[in-house]
């Protein structure tokens, strides 16, 4: 048993790890297709990563070491039911005395076919259940699933080992692939409380036609990264200047002018659409003064390429850009310094460098207020976008109609 659960336990430490790596991608492959990510569609995609992890270690763990793997550790077995004969020439049953059967539970061929079947039965229920593939789909990819563990321990771990370190057995196929039809038999029974998965598209798409606050920070997060690349790699390159970056308003000013007019010239040549927006699927167009309702949603996605009226034109994305990078962000930065400037000054210049650093400290206190009603709103936009006339529309389109 201690075979089975050493792997089990591996994936329980690594699977946190490389979960991270699957989520941000993920998560825009979500927005993008539906505009929304639905918690419980995370989940199963989260645990169906943790069994491909976990049964994958099953298979390859655990390593011998190098040194003791020669021509002899390992050969093909081809001969078909061979441990199925190897369990009845064993095994004293006779069929009509219950009380013999506890003998195959003593057996390690038995166990071996047990767990080879048991190995698969969850990979049938998530392609069945989640990945909606039918019968004979199921069959196929459940043999090429464990060929590819077979052919795995074939190739020594991909040829980090000279040898075989286990034997290649016609028997893990058969048992592996039936494992996958039984998951795929089992499904309905096994997910009867979990929502159908036409059911979570559904509800996935509704939720999409509503362009959050979460999901334009994901957009935003993904431009910062291509935008501020080439900032990042000029001040790694001197450290000293980046740490001067932090308090001096002079560099600060720079990098906010810069990003204004990066994400002016992207936003303006892409029609509103930006590498982030375009990952999950939104866009910026002029506001309208009356609202589409959700029947309109499609006809808006549709129509916005050729809707001309409700494009941005250049100055209203130079206005946006700026009150944002230059005048809101910053302020907290603009009042530090300005009172560190009061400080020192005298007269007339220590009232107006207060004033002006309690005006900063009211920008900052109105945009944190701002931010935090937008995050609690389905349709209030950040006040640069109301004074610039601005809004985000949901680019997500039904393509065909779900399935009831």
């Amino acid at each position: 048993m201690e075979i089975y659960l050493k792997p089990i336990i591996s994936a329980c430490y690594v699977f946190p790890v490389l979960a991270v790596l699957f989520t941000l991608p993920y998560i825009i492959y979500e927005y993008h297709k539906y505009g929304s990510i639905l918690v419980i569609r995370t989940g199963v995609v989260y645990t169906f990563i943790f069994y491909m992890l976990t049964s994958y270690f099953m298979t390859v763990l655990p390593l011998p070491p190098i040194d003791s793997v020669t021509p002899d550790s390992a050969c093909m077995l081809l001969v078909p039911f061979d441990a199925v004969r190897r369990v009845v020439a064993t095994v004293n049953i006779t069929l009509s005395n219950p009380a013999t059967y506890i003998n195959l539970f003593k057996c390690g061929d038995f166990w071996q076919i047990a767990f080879n079947i048991l190995l698969l039965v969850p990979f049938g229920v998530y392609l069945r259940y989640y990945f909606k593939r039918k019968w004979w789909q199921v069959l196929i990819m459940s043999f090429c699933y464990s060929l590819f563990f077979e052919l795995t321990q074939l190739s020594g771990l991909y040829g980090i080992y000279p040898y075989p370190y286990r034997f290649f057995e016609v028997d893990d196929l058969i048992c592996n692939t039936l494992g996958g039809m039984v998951g795929f038999w089992v499904a309905p029974a096994v997910v009867f409380m979990l929502p159908k998965r036409d059911r979570m598209d559904e509800v996935a798409y509704n939720r999409g036609q509503i362009v959050s606050e979460f999901r334009r920070i994901i957009a935003w997060a993904l431009d910062m990264l291509v935008i501020m690349a080439p900032v990042a790699v000029f001040f790694a390159i001197d450290k000293e200047k980046f740490m001067n970056a932090v308090y001096d308003v002079r560099y600060l000013v720079v990098i906010a002018v810069y990003i204004v007019i990066a994400f002016t010239i992207v936003t303006a040549v892409t029609k509103g659409r930006t590498i982030g927006k375009a990952l999950v699927n939104i866009r910026l167009v002029r506001a309208e003064s009356k609202k589409r309702d959700n029947k309109a949603a499609d006809y808006e996605a549709e129509n916005i390429e050729a809707d001309t009226h409700r494009r941005v034109n250049v100055f209203r994305l130079m206005g946006r850009y700026f009150i944002l990078y230059v005048l809101s962000l910053p302020s907290p930065v603009y009042a530090y310094n300005l009172y560190h400037v009061a400080l020192k000054a005298y007269g007339w210049r220590f009232s107006v460098s207060i004033a002006v650093c309690v005006l900063c400290l009211m920008v900052t206190a109105y945009f944190a207020i701002d931010f935090i009603l937008c995050l609690f709103s389905s349709t209030r936009q950040m006040f640069y976008d109301r004074v610039m006339g601005i809004t985000h529309v949901n680019m997500v389109k039904q393509k065909e109609k779900i399935s009831k």
